[in-house]
């Protein structure tokens, strides 16, 4: 496991990489483009810079936050960002054996509810068999996404949906990126990562 610090500048090639391995990788022309917010939303909007405009119809958001981020805002992110990387790492590499731990006792968890835009909903009701691009930043256990897939899929069994991330975090998690560049339990800390230094 290690940890990759990306600023605002590597970030941007790296998403430039993304969309390079989706471009190449698939000849679909998607009907939407799904960006789950927060993190996601920010790799989206990097990715479609580098992405031909004329291979993707509109791009949406979709909200779906995990539990332990909110903790990390506020306060904590503040104290976060006064302590050295390599301590920052180690708290990250912890953080990230413990949710597999805890996954591995409590078993998955129930399906939240996703929040749906109505253009993407009537996207999905419209199209027989609509092509969708979803984008995240990171897939952890792969909960978020899993919730997302199968609340589109509920809308539409037909949607071809390709997933599109950073980096994948766990050896084995709940779903998979069709298209990632690292799949070697890299944690990423983003430019807007709550314990990100603008050094």
């Amino acid at each position: 496991m290690q940890v990759i610090t990306l600023n605002p500048h590597d970030f941007d090639a790296n998403a430039e990489r993304l969309a390079a391995y989706v471009r190449e990788g698939s000849t679909t022309r998607y009907d939407a483009i799904v960006a789950v917010r927060r993190g996601g939303s920010f790799v989206c909007d990097a990715f479609c810079r580098h992405f031909p405009s004329d291979r993707y119809g509109k791009r949406y958001d979709v909200t779906l936050q995990r539990p332990s981020t909110k903790h990390k805002n506020g306060k904590l992110g503040n104290a976060l960002r006064r302590l050295p990387y390599f301590i920052l790492d180690g708290m990250r590499m912890a953080e990230a054996s413990l949710l597999v731990l805890r996954r591995r006792i409590m078993g998955a968890p129930e399906i939240p509810e996703v929040d749906i835009p109505d253009g993407l909903a009537d996207t999905l009701r419209q199209r027989s068999r609509p092509e969708i691009l979803l984008i995240d930043d990171a897939i952890d256990s792969g909960d978020t996404l899993f919730a997302i897939v199968e609340t589109l899929k509920n809308m539409n069994p037909d949607a071809r949906i390709d997933i599109a991330v950073m980096t994948e975090t766990t050896r084995h998690p709940r779903i998979r990126a069709n298209h990632t560049l690292y799949r070697n339990r890299t944690l990423i800390r983003f430019p807007w990562s709550s314990d990100y230094k603008n050094l």
